[in-house]
């Protein structure tokens, strides 16, 4: 059973990969999910990192497609090729890692505006330090998870996400966004519970995973192994939670473009605005 799930995942990833290289990261996130999906059934650890990752480059070449001119992209582009290209369901867990941290902060480059790369220069103490103390903040306001329709988990990855991509980071850094990414995915089906349903699953569920999270990550050496049983566990939950739910809503943002106005609406345009300061003299 095992040898055939990992047979499939190697097939998931095989689509995935044809999704990247045809630019379709919608279907490339589809795949990634599947992968996460289908790890559940065999009882290595490590094959739920090749969902996890293969996600965050479907998001991440998303959002560089959306900004970036075609050179650049095509420059980043290549960075994912190669690191999609390295992922093997035999890999051990120490290997999964490497490889993807190794993609991230190549690509993280990439992903910063022209701002940002004139004004900064990498810092690890300081990401380190500022995901210390978002994940201290987590800890200390907990309660605020009880507030419906609040953002929490999902405020403090988003502040990980842009202290990485600037500063840069260690692979402990990268532990804990992981960590935060499932976390965020996870709580996000909590309202889609019934009120008592709700309250027990952020108390015994998402509290013990914060809890769990804080004690993993405030290790002197935080073990990747501990991490990936940690993140399999999460997301097993969250995929549950997807087969009871189906996919959340997600808001689509509604891209501004200008509207051509034509040399006659421009002057009806005038003219109104004249006869209306007319009438305002009047």
């Amino acid at each position: 059973m095992a040898t055939q799930i990992s047979q499939i995942i190697q097939q998931d990833v095989k689509a995935a990969y044809s999704a990247f290289q045809n630019d379709d990261f919608r279907l490339m996130n589809i795949y990634a999910n599947r992968i996460m999906t289908n790890s559940i059934f065999d009882e290595k650890p490590q094959l739920t990192l090749i969902g996890l990752f293969l996600k965050e480059v479907s998001r991440r070449y998303d959002r560089l497609k959306a900004y970036k001119d075609l050179t650049a992209f095509a420059t980043a582009k290549s960075i994912g090729d190669t690191y999609i290209k390295t992922v093997n369901v035999e890999s051990v867990i120490n290997e999964f890692w490497e490889e993807y941290d190794d993609f991230h902060n190549r690509i993280r480059k990439y992903e910063q505006d022209k701002y940002e790369k004139e004004s900064y220069k990498d810092n690890t103490e300081f990401t380190h330090l500022t995901f210390r103390w978002l994940l201290e903040r987590l800890n200390k306001d907990r309660d605020v998870l009880f507030n419906h329709n609040n953002q929490f988990v999902r405020g403090i990855l988003t502040e990980m996400d842009r202290i990485f991509r600037v500063h840069g980071g260690d692979r402990v850094d990268l532990y804990a966004f992981s960590l935060l990414r499932a976390l965020e995915l996870y709580s996000g089906y909590i309202e889609y519970f019934s009120e008592d349903e709700r309250s027990e699953l952020i108390t015994k569920s998402l509290f013990t995973y914060i809890d769990d999270i804080i004690k993993t990550m405030s290790k002197d050496h935080v073990d990747p192994t501990e991490v990936t049983i940690l993140l399999r566990h999460i997301i097993l939950d969250w995929r549950v939670c997807y087969i009871r739910f189906m996919e959340r809503p997600r808001l689509v943002p509604i891209e501004e473009k200008e509207v051509p106005i034509t040399e006659e609406t421009k002057k009806r345009i005038s003219k109104s605005v004249e006869k209306a300061l007319e009438e305002e003299v009047k």
